[in-house]
C-alpha cells in the first residue's frame, strides 16, 4: 500500500533518482534515512519502482532517426502477447505499445539511420503474423516520453 510519504518519495525520484537519502528525507517530512531506504527498498520490492536507469540524450549519441511503426496483425489465441513479445525483441525498439481499433500495436524506434530502420522494417514484414505495417518518421521531437508531469 502506497501512502503519502512514499508519494512524495516517488514524485521526487521520478526527476531525480541520484538525489541523496537525507535530502528526501528532509523534503517528505522523515529525517531517518533509513526508514527513505526502507521505504524505497520496498517500492522496489512491490514493482512500483520498477527499474532505476539514466536518461540519455539519444539525439547526442547519433540516434537521431526516430520511428513510430502501425502493425496490424492476424488474430489467433494469445496473439497480443505472443507478437509483443516478438515485437520488443526487434533492435532499437524503445516502446511496444497493444492498442485498440484498427491498429493492434504502435511500436517506437530510436535508430542512427535510416539503414537501421529499414532492418527493422526487414525482420518485421518478414514475421508471419504481420499482416501490414504502417510506418512514420519523426521530423523532431518536441517532448519526449516523460512521466515527470504525471501528479502523484
Amino acid at each position: 500500500m502506497v501512502d503519502e510519504f512514499d508519494r512524495r518519495i516517488l514524485t521526487i525520484l521520478k526527476n531525480d533518482c541520484d538525489v541523496p537519502l537525507k535530502e528526501i528525507g528532509k523534503k517528505v517530512g522523515l529525517f531517518s534515512a533509513s526508514a527513505i531506504s526502507k521505504r524505497i527498498n520496498k517500492l522496489k520490492e512491490d514493482g512500483i519502482i520498477k527499474k532505476q536507469v539514466a536518461l540519455l540524450d539519444y539525439e547526442k549519441l547519433n540516434f537521431d532517426f526516430i520511428s513510430i511503426i502501425f502493425v496490424k496483425t492476424k488474430y489467433h489465441k494469445d496473439y497480443a502477447q505472443i507478437i509483443g513479445n516478438k515485437l520488443k525483441s526487434l533492435p532499437n525498439v524503445v516502446a511496444v505499445f497493444f492498442i485498440l481499433g484498427d491498429i493492434d500495436f504502435v511500436i517506437l524506434t530510436v535508430n542512427r539511420n535510416r539503414q537501421d530502420f529499414l532492418r527493422i522494417m526487414e525482420k518485421l514484414t518478414s514475421m508471419d503474423e504481420i499482416e501490414r505495417s504502417d510506418s512514420r518518421v519523426v521530423a523532431y521531437t518536441i517532448k519526449d516520453i516523460d512521466f515527470s508531469s504525471i501528479e502523484l
